[in-house]
This record gives structure tokens, C-alpha cells and sequence, in this order.
């Protein structure tokens, strides 16, 4: 991520300023849902979306990286990398006083449901409804920060990360 007014190069994952003037600097985590347009408008059918007549000649309607969710080919390197899943299983990763763990989106819409504890804290973790994730800190009933992401890119910043059910 690039930020112009300060010239400030951001990682993606944990948010952690490595170039520019506010180098060292890390941005407020905050949890965010990815939801399919069809669900979002059965739970919201009022929503209004843009236009797709922007004046650019992008076709706004096909997703531009196409199969590479699929393959496991990665369009960059990472030093730290593990075959346990495949490399773009995605997964919901946590962090929780320096303890990471991940959880695989498949298992928790199988699962509904996940009960586990990560450093000392009970949580629990359930999709509340189609690509909603909420991630609870059962002891103090606050929401707990998490990212959906690759597994190949979580891994590749947390190598010390555990993922659940492995």
C-alpha cells in the first residue's frame, strides 16, 4: 500500500509502514468481511453500487486475475513458505499477544462453529452469515481483529504461525 502525502510504502498484511517518512509506524488493524455481491444484496436489497461507466475501458464485470486463485502460482516470491494446504487456501489469521493462528475458511463454513484457545484465551469463531466472520474473545465477549488472506502470505509473515485442525 502507498501513501502520497507522506511518500510512506505500507505491508499489506500487518499494516507496517517500511519506507517513507513514517517508517516504523503500523496502522490500526480493523476486521473486515468479504462478502459476495449476491448475499450482500439478499441482506440489503436498498444497497446502490457505482457505475461501471467510469470512462476507463476496464470491464469492471470479470475479475482480472482469473484462475490464479486456483493454481498455486504466486506472483511474487516469499522466503518463508509451507505446503501443509495449498498455497491460496484461505484462511482468517489472528493475532493475540504475539500468538498467530489461522483458520481455513472451508472449515469454518463447514464447522460453523470453532471453540479453541490461543495464548491463554478462549475464542470463538463462527461465520455469522455468508462471508461474515466474527472471531470472539470469549473471557472479555470483545471481537478479535482477523485477516482473511492467503495462506501463502499469512504464512509468509507469521512463519511461526499455527493453523488450526493441523
Amino acid at each position: 500500500m502507498y501513501d502520497r502525502k507522506t511518500d510512506s510504502y505500507w505491508t499489506q498484511i500487518d499494516g507496517l509502514a517500511i519506507v517513507g517518512e513514517l517508517t516504523g509506524k503500523r496502522l490500526t488493524q480493523v476486521s473486515i468481511d468479504t462478502v459476495a455481491w449476491r448475499e450482500w444484496e439478499k441482506q440489503h436489497p436498498d444497497s446502490q453500487v457505482l457505475s461501471q461507466e467510469t470512462g476507463f475501458s476496464r470491464r469492471y464485470g470479470r475479475d482480472p486475475y482469473g484462475s490464479y486463485y486456483e493454481d498455486s502460482f504466486l506472483l511474487f516470491p516469499v522466503e518463508s513458505r509451507d505446503d501443509k494446504v495449498h498455497p491460496k487456501t484461505v484462511v482468517f489469521g489472528i493475532e493475540l499477544g504475539g500468538v498467530f493462528k489461522a483458520y481455513k475458511e472451508e472449515d469454518i463454513k463447514d464447522l460453523k462453529v470453532i471453540e479453541d484457545t490461543v495464548n491463554q484465551v478462549k475464542l470463538r469463531v463462527e461465520e455469522k452469515e455468508p462471508g461474515v466472520v466474527r472471531v470472539t474473545n470469549l473471557q472479555s465477549d470483545e471481537e478479535v481483529v482477523k485477516e482473511r488472506v492467503f495462506w501463502f502470505a499469512w504464512y509468509a509473515f507469521h512463519p511461526d504461525t499455527m493453523l488450526h485442525g493441523r
